[in-house]
């Protein structure tokens, strides 16, 4: 490997699926093993599963797309190989040259770039089209395209001027398109990755999974950039396949005791011994700055309520907030605050409040812009010391998340094994639908996201969602912009920072949820940023930018933030949606039973009088055959003329029935006028 060991780009190579053998190299520039032949399949035993990442889970249900995944470095522990891979699958009848392998009815390949700088868009535009003109060659043996492409890259990508913070790092990685699918929640993921726990993400396909990581990554200053150097370093406690095997470890490797955790109680993780950092107390400038600190406290205020926590009987929960009658605090007689703080908190019908903070972050803004990211302690080491960032994991890398010296992740996965699987996932992130899960109570205490949190993701959301100002037209847009998201959250990460630095007790720790600020601080990113040169944090007053009195907009914001992304909120909806479909079902219902009443009542009217119209009798079948002959009431058709008007007996056949007559009264009895009034009672007794 001396030839791309000070190339940026290390290798293109061709993974293809092999019907019997499964995914595997096909052609590599320059050679994955140095001295093999370019289209030799064997890899290094460190990138044993490099295939199963080139080639995803379920890639074959798409026509192409493309994968961002991390390997570890074959020559450095401390280091991470990031690779792209488009991939693509077309009809056989398409190929010019088909090979015996070739056995089905379409065949996938995918071309892949192994980088030694995170240029994920960047290299992913170029490498598309190089895929599409390899697979529209329709003969894959034809290879000198990949190493033009290989010599190509390096060219262009030398002539970059600081490559590890050109904007070219942050090409396809859109924040906005981050915060219009996880709206308020972005939020709260910047700051669950704060926490260090076991996140898996969940989606496919696997671009959208890939890049939603990656884009959440960017929103923490210089993460991008030199923050994810050691997102694959970990010794794990027994050689696994996916690592490779160095020949000594540095003298100098750090080692760290990891401080307390909030897993749940059930929890059997055993711990492990990572870096080396002296953690203790900074001395008394520490204790200066704090002292100076505390003429530039905030107004008083309460504490928030974290304690109500909403559960549920299934076996996994889903990340609630406080429901709407906990989060509105009150007050009794003596003005005090009933959620623990010691001073009225005012309530601020107008807009002044939030007039004040939008001028407030617009001071800010200039202050962090001319701030050294370095002299602030960032990037913060989250990936460091057996904390792994894998955008994208294959199913034989589970293995590896299971194992004791791995002390948390992000990963994404497409198959649904990594969800099923227990004591893999500590949180879930669906990024399909947003839905975000723990089985973690106290995790949900820590992600309660404060009234000064939740004004600051509205800000980024109605900035981000105004049509108004439209920055894929106006290259020169800027508020609602990816960049100005990514400074918003810079002035979060930083603001947070300087107000973690408070003595406890402060009220300012409200403000970022002191629950979580108390286990942040015990993580191993914290501390090592407490030990870290980060003088240039105090230019910075502790507090919250959006901090403020409370108002009328806060109460609508929370109870709409509660009603959107909480399962009983969702509930509630559903529950007014089911009955204003009830109601019109029911209406419909009762409408069309009014009106068949009204109908038989109608009907049943319309019969009676017709009988009353006919002389109060029915007409039988025999009155039909034989006019002659009498009805069955004994009267003859022509009753007008010689029947009982007249006064003479009616002449009854020898041969037919005799039919006794009926006296007046049951006669006029038999078909009654329909009752009204009081009669109506009588009758029906009868």
């Amino acid at each position: 490997m001396s030839i791309s060991e000070e190339k940026i780009i290390l290798h293109v190579l061709v993974v293809g699926f092999h019907h019997k053998k499964g995914c595997q190299v096909e052609y590599s520039f320059p050679p994955l093993i140095e001295g093999s032949s370019p289209d030799s399949n064997e890899c290094p035993s460190g990138w044993k599963y490099l295939p199963t990442l080139a080639l995803p889970d379920g890639s074959h249900n798409f026509q192409e797309d493309t994968v961002y995944f991390h390997l570890p470095s074959l020559t450095d522990r401390m280091k991470t190989v990031y690779g792209i891979s488009c991939f693509r699958q077309i009809p056989v009848e398409k190929l010019k040259n088909q090979t015996a392998d070739v056995t089905r009815n379409s065949v996938q390949k995918s071309v892949c770039v192994l980088s030694t700088v995170p240029l994920y868009g960047h290299v992913q535009v170029k490498m598309s089209l190089i895929t599409h003109a390899y697979f529209e060659e329709g003969d894959f043996s034809k290879v000198s395209l990949l190493e033009d492409t290989y010599h190509h890259l390096n060219a262009c990508l030398s002539q970059i001027e600081d490559l590890a913070n050109a904007p070219q790092l942050f090409v396809g990685l859109s924040a906005r398109e981050l915060i219009l699918k996880f709206r308020h929640k972005a939020l709260l993921l910047f700051k669950l990755l704060l926490l260090e726990r076991k996140c898996v993400f969940y989606c496919s396909p696997v671009k959208p999974l890939c890049s939603t990581i990656l884009t959440l990554l960017s929103l923490y200053p210089s993460m991008i950039e030199t923050g994810l150097v050691k997102s694959t370093s970990i010794r794990p406690s027994r050689p696994l396949s996916p690592i490779p095997t160095y020949a000594d470890t540095p003298d100098d490797e750090e080692e760290f005791e990891p401080g307390p955790s909030v897993d749940t109680p059930t929890s059997t993780e055993p711990n492990a011994k990572y870096s080396n950092v002296d953690l203790a107390e900074e001395a008394t400038t520490l204790a200066q700055h704090d002292s100076v600190d505390s003429t530039h406290t905030a107004p008083p205020r309460s504490s928030q309520s974290q304690d109500s926590i909403e559960t549920d009987t299934s076996d996994r929960f889903t990340i609630k907030e406080t429901p709407t009658e906990d989060f509105v605090p009150s007050f009794a007689d003596d003005g005090r605050s009933s959620t623990g703080g010691s001073a009225c908190l005012s309530r601020d019908v107008s807009m002044d409040t939030i007039a004040n903070v939008v001028s407030n972050l617009e001071a800010h803004i200039g202050t962090v812009a001319a701030m050294d990211s370095a002299l602030c302690g960032l990037p913060l080491k989250i990936f460091d010391s057996g904390y792994l960032c894998l955008p994208y994991v294959s199913l034989p890398y589970m293995e590896l998340l299971t194992d004791p010296n791995v002390r948390g992740y992000v990963v994404g996965a497409t198959n649904v094994l990594f969800k099923q699987k227990k004591n893999i996932a500590e949180v879930l992130i669906e990024v399909d639908t947003g839905k975000i899960e723990t089985n973690n109570l106290d995790l949900k205490k820590c992600l309660y996201l404060s009234t000064e949190d939740l004004r600051f993701a509205d800000y980024i959301v109605c900035h981000v969602v105004d049509e108004r100002h439209d920055v894929f037209l106006d290259d020169v847009g800027w508020e609602g912009g990816d960049e100005w998201i990514r400074t918003q959250f810079r002035i979060y990460l930083m603001s947070l920072l300087r107000t973690s630095l408070l003595p406890e007790g402060s009220r300012e720790l409200d403000h970022f949820n002191s629950a979580f600020l108390s286990v942040w601080k015990d993580t191993y990113n914290y501390k090592t940023w407490r030990c870290s040169n980060h003088e240039e944090i105090y230019q910075l007053n502790p507090g919250h930018v959006f901090s403020g009195q409370l108002s009328v907009t806060d109460m609508k914001l929370r109870l709409t933030h509660t009603m959107q992304n909480t399962e009983g909120g969702r509930k509630l909806n559903q529950a007014m949606v089911n009955t204003t479909k009830a109601l019109g079902t029911t209406s419909k219902a009762v409408g069309g039973a009014i009106a068949q009443a009204k109908g038989a009542v109608t009907t049943w009217w319309t019969s009676l009088t017709a009988v009353q119209a006919n002389g109060g009798f029915e007409e039988s079948d025999e009155t039909e055959e034989n006019p002659g002959q009498s009805c069955e009431t004994g009267t003859n058709e022509t009753e007008g003329e010689g029947g009982r008007d007249s006064g003479e007996t009616p002449v009854q056949d020898e041969n037919s029935p005799a039919v006794p007559s009926l006296p007046p009264s049951r006669m006029e009895t038999q078909h009654p006028l329909p009752p009204t009034g009081e009669n109506f009672a009588k009758v029906e007794h009868v």
